[in-house]
């Protein structure tokens, strides 16, 4: 009748993380509806849930939870959203975990954002629960304190090597300075002394069923010179996905006998664990595809169409598109193209 958008509750999944802070959302904004629902549920029909759930979300802790997790939530969603993007870029990660780190503190702040709200918004929990500046003050020492801070220590320690990860950058064409500039002669050279840094030295690594070894270094300050010839390379090849590149270093076996410890780099670059949102995205492209009503559709041509549907760009060339089309109608078939 009023035309507003209908807003959902949706249940939190301890797979879909994510879905808390849409969750969240919607309690936040629809709370003093959903305490009166559960008010006037309760008086019709004696439930003991109702009145369990209205008496915890009545209480004071709750509501400013619910404002603290509306102001947090979003923010590591952002940084979970920018390590799910298709394209990622390595060198954004360490900029990105410290904005993330840098908000989560400011939450802890006297005056924070998501206090400033909660106070704002008192004419309308007052009939719910009256919060003042003292429950807020004690709230930040009891409870949002050690959460924040467990938060950023997670997020800290599970982006302990940002700077390893950002220097795998150099093999990013897209990032490579044009052939005649002279930033050419010095690109890559710091990354690529941190990766040298890292990879160079031999490392003792614990025992395996009782028997010690040590991991050999990676690459050696021949990679210097590698690093020269294969700059030069570089700049002779169409700017294109850096993914691209690194699997061609991986695997070409006339670039491996070239450069060696760039290509043992580009490996470890491969497979650098950033995310499973490009895994998940197949499995989700497998399910559109091979759906109930095509469950005799082989392996090989399962595999056909999901290479096109994952691999193929966006918009197809005319010409390209005109002969899949003489291809389809060499055929005859059930329905007219």
């Amino acid at each position: 009748m009023l035309d507003l958008p209908e807003l959902k509750v949706t249940k939190p999944s301890d797979t879909r993380w994510l879905a808390h802070e849409q969750c969240v959302k919607a309690v936040k904004k629809s709370y003093a509806s959903i305490v009166i629902a559960l008010e006037t549920f309760y008086e019709q029909t004696h439930e003991p849930e109702a009145l369990g759930l209205n008496k915890a979300l009545s209480k004071k802790s709750t509501v400013m939870a619910i404002y603290l997790l509306d102001f947090v939530l979003p923010q590591v969603a952002k940084l979970s959203r920018c390590l799910q993007a298709e394209k990622l870029d390595l060198t954004a990660i360490s900029g990105l975990v410290d904005s993330t780190l840098q908000i989560l503190h400011e939450s802890l702040l006297p005056a924070a954002n998501w206090v400033l709200e909660l106070l704002d918004a008192q004419d309308e929990l007052q009939a719910i629960a009256i919060i003042d500046s003292e429950s807020i003050t004690s709230f930040q020492d009891k409870v949002a304190k050690p959460f924040v801070t467990d938060l950023k220590e997670n997020i800290s320690r599970r982006f302990s090597s940002q700077d390893i990860v950002a220097s795998f950058s150099i093999f990013d064409s897209s990032k490579l300075p044009q052939k005649d500039s002279p930033d050419l002669s010095s690109y890559g050279d710091e990354f690529l002394g941190v990766l040298e840094d890292h990879y160079g030295k031999e490392l003792a690594a614990k025992s395996v069923e009782g028997e010690e070894f040590t991991v050999p270094a990676l690459v050696s300050s021949d990679i210097r010179t590698e690093w020269v010839t294969f700059r030069r390379y570089i700049t002779t090849r169409p700017k294109e996905d850096n993914t691209k590149l690194l699997m061609e270093l991986a695997t070409n076996s006339m670039l491996v006998q070239m450069f060696p410890h760039l290509s043992d780099l580009a490996k470890v670059c491969l497979s650098i664990p950033v995310g499973t949102a490009s895994v998940e995205r197949s499995f989700s492209q497998m399910k559109m595809i091979k759906t109930r009503l095509r469950s005799r559709l082989g392996e090989q041509n399962l595999a056909h169409l999901m290479r096109i549907a994952i691999e193929m760009p966006e918009e197809l060339p005319d010409d390209i598109v005109e002969s899949v089309i003489d291809i389809w109608n060499r055929k005859t078939r059930r329905i007219a193209v």
